[in-house]
């Protein structure tokens, strides 16, 4: 397992993957902080359709600053799948992953190294998008009325901590869903096709029609989870079975890919 992760690190953490990353989360910082403190609104006039809007007394609380990103973060939990999706099934594609089994011929370990070597890249770019977003927002949210002389504070920080560690545990949901999904299909055109059909389209389509769909979908529950709560789930129940289908989802992956024959 050490290998497989050192080896996938090596790859993660080349020059050019890294200046895309580091322009990407800068992007991505300054526009979000943008859209979501220009949408908050006062508590007297916003709506609460679905419970999840955002308002400026909220944002002027101690953990404004880091529900501004989770706010922002909330909409790119389909692009964090697509990446994991492609990020596994590209090396069944590509032939790499037959080669990487000469070396390293436990499956399992090698499946477990290229995981959590993604994981901790993609925990390190987490915390680094945090922090940018709140400097942006902290920049820009006065423009907007929204007081943040409270976000520097120990509640501040503690809050950050907090949203912190639910992102995490977010895209861990969202990564282990698309290398199941990957391991299965073991093709980067099909996978990305069944995904985005599905974690897009599919599964908001179904939920208009079915009230029912939003407690037990796994790529609604995860968007419930990230906002906090929302009308039909409740944090809780997202969190309980979003742990449950990626339990599961590692399983499925993990013999899948132990018991195939040809690999690549």
């Amino acid at each position: 397992m050490k290998r497989a992760f050192r080896a996938e690190l090596v790859k993660i953490l080349r020059r050019r993957v890294l200046l895309i990353v580091g322009l990407g989360v800068l992007v991505f910082a300054v526009g979000g902080a943008a859209i979501v403190t220009a949408a908050a609104e006062p508590a007297a006039t916003a709506t609460a359709a679905r419970g999840t809007e955002v308002t400026i007394e909220a944002l002027s609380e101690p953990g404004g600053g880091t529900e501004v990103f989770r706010r922002a973060v909330s909409f790119a939990g389909f692009f964090v799948f697509v990446v994991f999706v492609g990020a596994v099934a590209v090396e069944f594609g590509r032939g790499t992953f037959r080669t990487m089994l000469l070396r390293q011929p436990r499956r399992l370990q090698l499946l477990a190294g290229k995981m959590a070597a993604l994981l901790a890249f993609a925990a390190v770019v987490l915390g680094a998008a945090q922090v940018l977003t709140w400097v942006a927002a902290r920049l820009i949210a006065p423009s907007n009325d929204i007081a943040t002389s409270e976000w520097i504070s120990v509640d501040g920080l503690g809050v950050g901590v907090g949203d912190y560690t639910v992102l995490l545990f977010w895209v861990v949901g969202y990564a282990l869903l698309g290398m199941t999904l990957a391991v299965l299909v073991r093709s980067v055109p099909i996978a990305l096709g069944i995904g985005i059909a599905w974690a897009g389209p599919i599964e908001h389509l179904l939920a208009d029609a079915f009230d029912a769909a939003n407690r037990f979908f796994p790529g609604l529950l995860l968007e419930a989870f990230a906002a906090g709560r929302t009308v039909d789930v409740t944090g809780e129940r997202a969190f309980l079975t979003i742990a449950i289908y990626s339990a599961a989802a590692s399983a499925l992956a993990g013999t899948t890919f132990a018991r195939r024959d040809a690999v690549g």
